[in-house]
């Protein structure tokens, strides 16, 4: 059996290095958008956004947003929000593109590891659909409900969604450079 993905209705070939490309580019500039320099507060928030994300409780999650209060951020941190409402479906779309074509290059259609990286392809909306869930609840604390479930809500998405992130990136990193490799050898 052979697993199938909506992102093999793209042309193979030149166009899926230019929607790929495309997508890249669109990805970077929304991820510019969600990087706030304000979010990185010295001990509270070092990582920004991240921060709250993996604050996991209450008293983590409010000692960060009275961060952001007290130097005027908060409002920069919804504004990051906002625009990862639209970075997460791009560089999902992404990376399940990159997952897709690393498996086209590496594997025969209909083999297990076919299959497996297709699952990984698709297992990037599902990153999407946790980090959407996740933004949710950072809005919810950022809005004034920094209590339970929020802080748990959003480490429990955080999670999961960067073993995923990081396992479709890391499967699209070893195709490319073994695709280079190849490249060289000829």
């Amino acid at each position: 059996m052979q697993l199938w993905h909506p992102l093999q209705l793209i042309p193979g070939g030149l166009t899926h290095w230019l929607v790929l490309g495309l997508l890249v580019a669109i990805s970077l500039g929304l991820a510019l958008k969600t990087n706030h320099r304000s979010l990185k507060t010295p001990g509270k928030a070092p990582w920004g956004i991240l921060s709250l994300e993996f604050a996991g409780n209450e008293e983590k999650a409010s000692a960060i947003i009275a961060s952001w209060q007290k130097t005027g951020a908060s409002n920069n941190a919804l504004t990051s929000l906002y625009w990862d409402n639209f970075f997460l479906v791009v560089y999902s779309t992404t990376i399940a593109l990159g997952c897709m074509m690393a498996a086209d290059s590496l594997h025969a259609p209909g083999t297990l590891e076919y299959n497996l990286a297709i699952l990984l392809a698709w297992a990037q909306w599902l990153a999407a659909v946790l980090d959407r869930t996740e933004n949710f609840a950072l809005e919810k604390m950022l809005r004034g409900a920094v209590k339970s479930p929020w802080p748990q809500i959003a480490w429990w998405c955080a999670v999961p969604k960067f073993i995923i992130i990081s396992a479709g990136l890391g499967y699209v990193a070893i195709a490319f450079i073994l695709w280079l490799v190849a490249l060289l050898k000829t």
